[in-house]
């Protein structure tokens, strides 16, 4: 019998990535998912109500281009593209996404934060290996915003869309190659800021801490020395606190040319990789954990679920 396959699009603030699976009768078939992702940062720039810059939209109509072409080829099923922040923020997000599905004819969907944090946490939980902590938070680094969700026994409890994200913190403390001393500490100062105004009350402080999306997959990768991103080697992986620290202040005193030779970080992460390290930083400490577990899985897994007809969503 041979399986559909279905097409995610999640078309977030830095980065654009395409998933290709088939679906069986138990979710997702072993051994047919292709990620395809490119950079085109669309928010690059943007400020809340205002339009998205000329440059960055037409680097994300020249990544989407491409990507019809692998679209074409699969010949999905169904084709889901998901949007967050950027086109949360953006004047023209939701005109952009109607010139997606006109230009491509595929489906588009504006996420809410809470939909954002619903998709991400299933799809780190569609990926995760048994056992499955019982108790968990997940987080989610975009280039804008970062989602937080408490899981219970695999059931979403709650969850928090904060504003806070590597590109909108770099553009607005980052002025020096590399980052000042001065620039660090007034991002510190927001990331805590931001963090201790949130209401985690509900958030089990006995949970596993599972970070997912580019920002902690990279961090994984440049730990592990990859010189080719492997899944792999990344899911599942736990990663002592002090490992992170060490890692941003070998960094942070980097320019970005020589960040740029660092093994597993892809050049167009290079200049945000400051801000994602102390990110990640501040939010282990912030929930006194020594551990974070590494998910590849996250949004994109369950964009794709969604457009599978997997999940119980109805957008």
């Amino acid at each position: 019998m041979r399986y559909p396959t279905y097409a995610a699009l999640d078309l977030g603030s830095n980065t654009f990535r395409l998933m290709l699976a088939r679906a069986n009768e138990y979710g997702l078939a072993r051994n047919t998912k292709r990620v395809f992702q490119e950079t085109p940062r669309l928010s690059e720039g943007l400020t809340p109500g205002a339009p998205f810059g000329r440059a960055p939209l037409e680097r994300a109509w020249a990544v989407l281009d491409s990507f019809k072409e692998i679209v074409r080829e699969a010949k999905p099923r169904k084709v889901l593209c998901g949007a967050t922040m950027a086109a949360r923020m953006a004047s023209d997000g939701e005109s952009f996404l109607n010139d997606v599905k006109k230009r491509y004819g595929w489906k588009t969907k504006l996420l809410s934060g809470s939909v954002e944090a619903y998709l991400t946490a299933s799809g780190v939980l569609q990926g995760l290996d048994e056992p499955v902590p019982k108790e968990a938070i997940i987080f989610d680094i975009g280039g804008r915003s970062t989602e937080f969700i408490s899981v219970r026994s695999k059931n979403i409890q709650k969850t928090l869309s904060l504003d806070m994200g590597v590109v909108g913190l770099t553009e607005k403390h980052v002025r020096s190659d590399p980052p000042s001393p001065e620039e660090l500490m007034e991002m510190e100062k927001e990331i805590r800021g931001i963090l201790n105004a949130a209401d985690f009350s509900s958030f089990k402080q006995d949970s596993v801490l599972i970070g997912t999306a580019g920002t902690v997959t990279t961090t994984a990768a440049m730990l592990l020395n990859l010189k080719e991103y492997s899944p792999e080697a990344v899911n599942d992986l736990d990663i002592r606190a002090v490992r992170i620290r060490n890692l941003f202040n070998q960094v942070k005193t980097q320019s970005l040319s020589l960040r740029k030779e660092h093994p597993g970080l892809p050049p167009g992460r290079a200049d945000v990789i400051v801000a994602g390290l102390l990110l990640i930083r501040e939010i282990i400490s912030f929930f006194r954990k020594r551990l974070l577990r590494v998910s590849d899985n996250g949004l994109l897994e369950g964009i794709w679920l969604l457009a599978a007809g997997l999940i119980p969503l109805d957008i």
